[in-house]
């Protein structure tokens, strides 16, 4: 089976280094560097000029987007606690004083903030796997625990086991 595979691949080889080599009706190769090299120039060119295009559009989306009014001027508030703590928001403090600071977007990423309300009733009952937000299951630090003695129990099962056929080897043999 080796050496057949070795003979299909010889056979591809050679095949492909006579299309080098053979001369078409015209008299030129079926096949050349030459060619190879315009053709993938040609491609290498059009997929550069394709992506200058999608660049393009996608920075007249962006500045579209950047020139469109909206409520989020760049200005956020930001107020201490009465534990000292920093709080930071697009809505001034209802409760007190806060201070307004202006941002310079051209400076900062602004990304729009996860929904965690699905992580409301966090704690899952014993030995159940939770639902993560994406989709994922997770288990339990009791139920890992468990999973973890009960697959040292197979273990000690199967050495019991292995044991057992070892000895039954000696004395057959």
């Amino acid at each position: 089976m080796k050496s057949a595979s070795y003979f299909l691949i010889m056979i591809l080889l050679i095949g492909l280094g006579s299309l080098f080599v053979l001369k078409r009706p015209d008299g030129k190769p079926w096949l050349s560097f030459e060619q190879i090299e315009e053709a993938t120039s040609r491609k290498a060119n059009a997929l550069s000029y394709e992506g200058k295009q999608l660049l393009q559009k996608a920075a007249q989306e962006v500045k579209s987007v950047s020139d469109s009014p909206s409520d989020n001027s760049g200005k956020i508030y930001k107020w201490q606690d009465e534990q000292g703590v920093w709080h930071y928001s697009d809505r001034p403090n209802a409760r007190g004083e806060s201070e307004e600071v202006i941002l310079d977007p051209t400076k900062i990423t602004v990304m729009s903030a996860e929904d965690t309300s699905v992580l409301g009733g966090l704690s899952a009952p014993k030995n159940e796997p939770m639902k993560s937000p994406l989709g994922l299951t997770t288990i339990s630090p009791a139920s890992v625990k468990q999973l973890v003695d009960d697959a040292n129990n197979v273990q000690k099962l199967m050495d019991e086991r292995q044991k057992k056929l070892d000895e039954a080897l000696e004395k057959n043999n």
